[in-house]
């Protein structure tokens, strides 16, 4: 019986330590100075991809330059939805005056409709978010009555 307790109580202590600790401007004291942050600046925060049909896959790369005077660094990139995936973003510094991009792939099935999807980029910017936008519409597959 006391084996179960301390397995319950073990169990129980790794499930609440393995929760996601929110990102916030402390977390990055260390790595930004107030007096010079960096700043994340996009060639271009929407892409519209127009009208596609159903089941296909858009990807885009979404490039920037640290426009502040200290170096970037990205923490995290996260989609709206599962249909909207960044992939491939700068896990390095970002010294002031350098670019690069992030890369977001939006799969469309089962997504007919307009598109509005938003991915979020937390950084040790001012705010700490900034936000990019893949929209479209999604239309049916046509039927194909031969």
């Amino acid at each position: 019986m006391k084996t179960i307790h301390l397995l319950l109580f073990t169990l129980t202590l790794f499930a609440f330590s393995c929760g996601n600790q929110e990102i916030t401007d402390e977390n990055f004291s260390d790595i930004i100075d107030m007096e010079n942050p960096p700043v994340i600046t996009f060639e271009e925060s929407e892409y519209d991809f127009g009208t596609i049909v159903e089941g296909r896959e858009i990807n885009k790369r979404f490039n920037f330059t640290n426009t502040g005077k200290g170096p970037l660094v990205i923490s995290a990139v996260n989609g709206s939805c599962g249909c909207t995936v960044p992939k491939n973003w700068p896990k390095h510094p970002i010294k002031p005056g350098e670019s690069a991009y992030v890369e977001v792939f939006f799969n469309s099935e089962g997504r007919a409709g307009t598109a509005n999807k938003i991915v979020t980029i937390s950084a040790n910017t001012k705010p700490a978010d900034t936000k990019i936008r893949i929209k479209g519409t999604v239309v049916g597959p046509t039927e194909n009555n031969n």
